[in-house]
């Protein structure tokens, strides 16, 4: 019975220090996927970045193009006609 004892226990610490190992390995490929989806959200934030750069571009040229619009209109409105200086 005793030499069944430590023949169980040599394979319990084997398998256990296996198993240890297995886990450390399963970790450095976690941390692996951690880093690389860290490094894939930076590009796509800094890719983000650039694209609402243009719309915010794009956006004030439409808003200053308006303004200028709304402006020229309102020159016409107040200038008075050629037509109507000359009556």
């Amino acid at each position: 019975l005793s030499l069944l004892q430590k023949r169980m226990h040599k394979v319990l610490v084997k398998y256990l220090e296996q198993r240890s190992l297995r886990f450390l390995v399963d970790l450095e490929e976690c941390q692996t996927v951690a880093r690389q989806t860290s490094q894939k959200i930076s590009i796509a934030q800094g890719q983000f970045s650039e694209e609402i750069q243009l719309i915010l571009v794009f956006l004030q040229s439409i808003s200053e193009s308006s303004t200028t619009t709304k402006n020229a209109e309102k020159n016409k409105q107040t200038s008075p006609d050629a037509t109507e200086v000359n009556e």
